[in-house]
This record gives structure tokens, C-alpha cells and sequence, in this order.
């Protein structure tokens, strides 16, 4: 968790980029450009896409307001693989995720987690137990179930967004439970 850190959201636009909605706010008097969620987890998707080597074993991330709806824990990794936390911006999280998705890397299994307000990569290697509606009339099914998780965590109170690449490159973004982007990415 981000505790005391005082940064300014980054400025996330990259020339050349695919669209993507921005969102223009006033930060002490200055305009800046602020990328909304769904957004971010494209671009991210993206990113960690072109950055990814041969032996890319997939990754999932999950965008956060407020983790509390969701119950997860923690997979024991080696803590000197673990790099300094927070990584902030598209660009560093989307290297850093390609990184650690390669199949020889300890950090390749389970989702990341990024703060929503910032878009800081601020948990790595998490395990997610997402809640089960009771009333499975409104549940896209998916096949899989690393994919079945992402959609059931991103009906999560607190959850913004849940993002995965497989390894044959199919990237997909869930909101509310709801696949909103799919896309062959590699």
C-alpha cells in the first residue's frame, strides 16, 4: 500500500498509440491528461505486449480503488526478486509485467495489483479468491480460470478493472463483470 508518497499522476499518452479515452482535469491550476481506468488496462495490455520476450507466460493485473471486496493472498516469492514498489506509469509497470511473465521469472504466477488513483503497480504475485454470486444469471461464462477469476474479481466492490494476456497474446479487459476489450495482441 502507498503510504505518505506525494506524486502527480504521470502523464500516460505515447505518440503513435492506439485511441484511448482521456480524461482532462485541473491539478493546482495546470491541465493535465489523466487516463481512465479501462483505458489504462488497454494500453498496459498493450505495452507489456510489445515489451514481452519469447518465453511470456501470460500476466493478469487488477486496477483498485479499495482492495477490501476482494479476498487475496500474498505467493511466496523470493524477496530479492521483487523490485522496489511502487512502479508508476504505462510504460515502467508494462516492462516490469513483461519481465515478470517470462516463465523463468519467480514472479510470473498470480495477478498484480495496481492502484486506480495513480496507476501504481503496488502488489505483485497475489493470489485471488474472488466471491461467487449466488445468482449466476448475470455471469458471462468463460472458458478458463484465469479468466473466470479476472471477471468475477472485477464484480468486486473496489474493483475497477481486471486485465489478462494469455500466452498466445489474447488480451482481455473486465469491468463489472463484463469483458469489454479482447484483442490478439502478439
Amino acid at each position: 500500500m502507498i503510504r505518505g508518497t506525494r506524486h502527480q499522476p504521470p502523464d500516460l499518452r505515447r505518440q503513435g498509440s492506439h485511441s484511448r479515452q482521456l480524461l482532462t482535469t485541473k491539478i493546482n491550476g495546470a491541465a493535465m491528461s489523466i487516463m481512465n481506468t479501462c483505458s489504462f488496462c488497454i494500453e498496459l495490455l498493450h505495452c507489456v505486449a510489445k515489451d514481452a520476450d519469447a518465453d511470456f507466460s501470460g500476466v493478469g493485473f487488477i486496477c483498485y480503488s479499495d482492495l477490501s471486496g476482494l479476498p487475496h493472498l500474498a505467493l511466496n516469492v523470493p524477496p530479492c526478486s521483487v523490485r522496489a514498489l511502487p512502479v508508476v506509469g504505462v510504460i515502467a509497470t508494462g516492462a516490469f509485467l513483461a519481465e515478470a511473465s517470462r516463465g523463468s521469472s519467480p514472479l510470473h504466477d498470480g495477478f498484480h495489483f495496481i492502484a486506480a488513483q495513480g496507476f501504481a503497480l503496488t502488489h505483485v504475485c497475489q493470489f485471488i479468491a474472488p466471491v461467487i454470486p449466488s445468482d449466476l444469471s448475470n455471469v458471462q461464462f468463460a472458458a478458463g480460470a484465469r479468466h473466470m477469476s479476472a471477471q468475477l474479481a472485477s464484480r468486486a466492490q473496489g474493483i475497477e478493472a481486471t486485465a489478462l494476456m494469455a500466452k498466445d497474446g489474447n488480451g482481455v479487459v473486465y469491468k463489472d463483470g463484463i469483458k469489454i476489450f479482447e484483442e490478439r495482441l502478439r
